[in-house]
């Protein structure tokens, strides 16, 4: 998303026309996080930062956080009915639950310790109404982060209680039986406290779902009836006071299945699955000495995963699936600007695994396939220096030393430059690289049943090196442009597979991947609101032995975005509103079984505006009722999934 997003949406829903006149030059000066673990101008990062405001998501209706991602420059998003999968860049392994990328909220981890999942989907805990930005850094962030930040970094910055001013009510309805419904309370004190309580709960029916491989009269005619629904709770809470801020997010999904994963019986209605996850954390900023800044933070989490499968052995029975988590970490920051020209940050970041768990059983009759049980340390060391080598030439160094439980100690570095070419252009030069090693899931999940893991054994962190050249163009307060190309080698990259024809699954190093490509970006601002912004992505990823496409890999992708204001009719009483278009593109995909998807273009319509005190939002997905599917991944027996139809969402927002 362009960085030229909107900034003042924390106080736009009373005023919207006001908001789409927002200079672009404020816009460019946005202050952004992630690239650095410290503020600085999006174009001083040493990144091509994206990134997405509360005004774009309500503006375009973005309803889970995998749909904000989906509209970034250089991503993709994949849905196989169960969780959201991310694509960066060409690389969208099946098998992967987003494990590739680091999730941040207000900086502290997300990804749980089990599965190290990035949730993006419904079983992220975080309603988006409560989300003042998203940033998105791609590009290895090992240096900075350490494990997970391998294709990129995801910083979700919450809002705070003064944002939302006054208590307010959501309500939400859709297609397929959707009904949502927020309650959140801001509020500040006399002492100067900031306080934000929310609470959603959220529920969809879904449709019924064909899948032409079970088409027999014993399957129902592949028909899958009553089981893609999804049912949320999410509670959030944040204070903030003298330097000081607490956070707490608990969230959780129960989605039925019906694609039948993992070798199940077809259409029963037992077949589910439930995510459970809680986030804390306290984190203290201080000023030290004018030169010297100090962050320090705690948090602690708990992640379960419940999956009930029904198998016929024979006799039919429930197999229950568990995998628990439980953490706690804390993390130190140092960012001193007492030597001329530097800006040197330092820290440690430190994570106790406390309980690692996974079980299988059969339910009845009684029966245990897997019982494991660990726990670990994760323990890193950085260091970054920001060099002012001439007033119109910054180096950027960083490195890092990582260790955690079952792998090696490494050091993985990252330079950049960025030379102001004038007032108007950067021109950035990024090198970095990162690792994953194996997580629990991938190392200890051995069932012998049907759809199960098994034979998964040394395997080797993964490691990837990118180098990235980008220039940012900023020629009037109206304009903006971006190009950049990359280039990444993977090595050791981890991915699920079958063992030959049976039903049994396994994780291993299969290869060395490599990929290069091309963004490109632009966005357009004209005085009385309208706004425009493209960006193209070409990219090519293969496997160097064979010269093969990766599973679920476009070439190419494309984001186009148009919003306006719109007047009522005189007389009707309506404050002005903003219609806005959104087309994603994505280019033909193979699939598991090599077969040839072929790409798609999705446009959405969405239209906000202000009636009687109401904020009301319509929006209308897929706008053609375009046909279109995403490719599977093993533990599925369809080679390509069918996504929704055409959809429709009603949201009316009513602040006391």
């Amino acid at each position: 998303m362009g960085l030229c997003a909107g900034m003042a949406a924390a106080h736009a829903q009373s005023d919207i026309a006001a908001m789409a006149d927002l200079p672009l030059e404020q816009l460019m000066q946005m202050q952004v996080t992630t690239a650095s673990r410290y503020e600085q101008t999006a174009l001083e990062a040493p990144a091509a930062v994206s990134v997405v405001t509360a005004d774009d998501i309500q503006l375009f209706g973005y309803r889970t956080l995998a749909d904000v991602l989906a509209s970034m420059r250089g991503l993709y998003v994949s849905y196989d009915r169960s969780y959201h999968y991310l694509g960066t860049r060409g690389f969208a392994t099946p098998g992967d639950y987003n494990t590739r990328v680091l999730l941040l909220v207000n900086g502290v981890r997300f990804n749980d310790n089990v599965y190290d999942q990035a949730s993006i989907g419904t079983d992220f805990p975080i309603d988006l109404d409560l989300v003042e930005r998203v940033e998105f850094v791609p590009g290895p962030g090992s240096a900075v982060y350490g494990a997970n930040a391998f294709f990129g970094v995801i910083n979700v910055i919450t809002r705070d209680g003064r944002q939302l001013g006054r208590p307010q009510v959501s309500t939400e309805v859709g297609s397929h039986g959707y009904a949502k419904l927020r309650f959140s309370v801001g509020a500040t004190d006399a002492q100067g406290g900031d306080w934000l309580i929310a609470a959603t709960r959220s529920t969809a029916r879904g449709a019924d779902q064909y899948y032409p491989a079970f088409d027999a009269p014993a399957s129902h005619q592949g028909v899958a009836h009553g089981l893609d629904y999804d049912r949320s709770t999410q509670l959030f809470a944040r204070m903030r006071r003298d330097g000081l801020t607490l956070t707490l997010a608990h969230g959780e999904r129960t989605k039925g299945i019906p694609t039948a994963a993992f070798s199940q019986v077809f259409n029963d209605p037992r077949s589910r699955y439930i995510d459970t996850s809680t986030r804390m954390a306290a984190e203290y900023a201080a000023q030290w000495q004018p030169t010297l800044a100090f962050t320090a933070r705690l948090h602690a989490g708990r992640y379960q995963y419940v999956g009930d499968y029904v198998y016929d052995y024979p006799p039919v029975t429930v197999n229950r699936d568990v995998g628990t988590g439980q953490w706690w970490g804390t993390e130190w920051q140092w960012v001193s600007t007492a030597l001329a020209q530097h800006k040197l940050s330092w820290g440690l970041d430190y994570r106790r695994d406390t309980r690692i768990a996974q079980r299988n059983d059969d339910l009845d009759p009684p029966a245990q396939y897997l019982d494991t049980r660990r726990n670990g340390n994760v323990l890193g060391v950085y260091v970054q220096d920001e060099f002012a080598l001439r007033p119109n030439l910054t180096l950027h160094t960083g490195l890092r030393w990582g260790q955690q439980s079952g792998s090696a100690g490494a050091l993985h570095p990252r330079l950049g430059l960025v030379y102001w070419w004038d007032a108007a252009t950067a021109v950035k030069l990024l090198h970095g690289t990162a690792y994953r090693p194996a997580n629990a899931y991938e190392r200890d999940y051995r069932v012998n049943l049907p759809g199960g893991v098994v034979d998964t054994t040394n395997i080797r962190s993964e490691r990837v090196r990118t180098t990235e050249l980008a220039v940012e163009h900023a020629p009037t307060g109206a304009t903006r442009l971006l190009l950049t190309a990359f280039r990444s080698g993977v090595s050791d990259l981890i991915s699920l597979d079958s063992l030959g024809h049976s039903d049994r699954l396994t994780f291993n190093n299969t290869r060395t991947v490599k990929v290069h490509g091309l963004e490109a970006e632009a966005e357009q601002r004209w005085a009385g609101g309208r706004r425009l912004r493209v960006a193209y992505g070409w990219q090519k990823a293969r496997d160097p032995s064979t010269d093969a496409a990766l599973t679920n890999s476009p070439r190419h992708l494309l984001k186009l975005q148009w919003s306006d204001v719109l007047h009522a009719p005189a007389g009707w009483g309506w404050n002005p509103g903003r219609y806005a278009i959104e087309a994603i593109g994505i280019g033909p995909r193979n699939t598991v079984l090599n077969a040839r998807l072929p790409g798609h273009v999705l446009t959405h319509v969405t239209y906000s505006t202000r009636i009687a005190d109401v904020d009301v939002s319509l929006g209308v997905y897929n706008l053609f009722n375009r046909r279109y599917s995403d490719p599977a991944s093993f533990e599925v027996r369809e080679d390509a999934l069918r996504q929704d139809g055409r959809t429709y969402r009603v949201k009316l927002t009513y602040a006391f």
